[in-house]
């Protein structure tokens, strides 16, 4: 059998500064994710893995992640799993050295990077001519994750996650909250600042549309106070939520043909400070689904975007009335980094399993146990 050559490409990694200044977090948190995914890739058999670094992604991390899994995941009872290491993983020396374009491929534009799309488009092309799949770890936002999902399908090369236009959808929190709403799914109200707002006398959530986990989402005691912070910063592309109190989680699911997974179900731990929330960190099963219902909301955001392909995560929160969705992620999240030492399977080899479609998704996880992964303080 032939072996696959996948190209693991992260804008961030690759030395791309994104519009919207991601802090120290999420930059670690996606290196977090970087080196977890490296190192699930290279313990499968038949697969070379190939990727790019750059001196914000040193090679010493990039080495790191082929012998082991990542450091900030920690499990109760066992070691998280340690891989064999990628086959082939290929490191720019110098963030300043342009690769050298392969013949007859396209530089990709995207327009969300334009005084990066040509170092960012060389390094994807070349990229594309050597790999035969491509898995894209890149935010949403800023329509970063679509275009270069775009990119990847124009180059002719297999896409290891979700279609386009289903990372279109869940890239804008009016857009998610109108398709999810008109399937069926119990999902968090959301509104533009222009809307007609319901007279809730309660808290209000403001956070960026094309925003990524809870990257400048604020919270105000009540309507006026949201809607005054909004003039007061020109915050036109913000949507407004009331806020739902409950029990924060996420789900962990691969995803294919309008059919879930769910590999966990996990706790998110959040912090308040200056009105903002601050994400710290998950607890893989960390929480249990013993009616189902969380199980039943998966199936039902799949049939609701059924070209959601690969890993998603789901983000909701659990009321006494059942879950609400806030969120869906078409790309890995925080608990994708201990999913492994969690269920004993490796997430990665799930997803390439779906490249013979749904029947390969097979049986439920068996394993669940806890594991926490922290990705730090704000």
């Amino acid at each position: 059998m032939a072996r696959m050559k996948v190209f693991v490409f992260d804008p961030i990694a690759a030395g791309v500064t994104p519009a919207r200044r991601l802090p120290g977090m999420l930059r670690r948190q996606g290196e977090m994710l970087f080196q977890a995914l490296l190192a699930d890739l290279g313990a499968l058999s038949g697969i070379d893995v190939l990727t790019t670094a750059s001196p914000g992604l040193a090679a010493s991390a990039v080495d790191a992640a082929v012998g082991t899994a990542a450091v900030d995941v920690t499990a109760a009872s066992a070691e998280p799993h340690v891989g064999d290491g990628p086959a082939w993983v290929q490191s720019r020396a110098s963030s300043d050295a342009q690769p050298a374009m392969p013949s007859g491929v396209e530089v990709p534009q995207l327009s969300s990077l334009p005084q990066e799309a040509h170092r960012f488009g060389a390094q994807l092309a070349a990229g594309l001519q050597a790999a035969d799949a491509v898995w894209p770890l890149a935010s949403e936002s800023e329509r970063m994750l679509e275009q270069l999902s775009r990119a990847i399908l124009r180059g002719k090369r297999m896409l290891l996650g979700s279609a386009p236009g289903a990372v279109e959808v869940v890239a804008s929190k009016l857009e998610l909250a109108r398709v999810l709403g008109a399937s069926g799914v119990a999902v968090v109200p959301t509104y533009s600042p222009h809307a007609a707002l319901p007279h809730d006398s309660g808290p209000w959530v403001v956070k960026p549309d094309d925003g990524a986990g809870c990257l400048d989402t604020r919270l105000f005691s009540d309507r006026a106070a949201a809607l005054a912070w909004m003039r007061a910063n020109a915050a036109d592309g913000y949507v407004l939520q009331p806020f739902v109190a409950g029990k924060l989680g996420s789900l962990s699911l691969i995803c294919c043909d309008g059919s879930a997974r769910v590999l966990a179900c996990n706790l998110e731990r959040m912090a308040m400070r200056d009105n903002r929330f601050h994400f710290l960190g998950s607890v893989v099963n960390g929480l249990s689904d013993g009616d189902g219902t969380l199980a039943r909301l998966a199936q039902q955001v799949a049939a609701a975007i059924p070209t959601l392909w690969g890993y998603v995560g789901v983000d909701f929160v659990l009321t006494a009335h059942g879950a609400m969705v806030l969120d869906v992620n078409p790309r890995l999240t925080a608990a994708y980094a201990g999913l492994h030492a969690s269920t004993g399977c490796n997430p990665a080899g799930l997803v390439l399993d779906l490249l013979n479609g749904t029947t390969a998704m097979g049986a439920p996880v068996g394993m669940r146990r806890a594991v926490s992964v922290d990705v730090g303080t704000p």
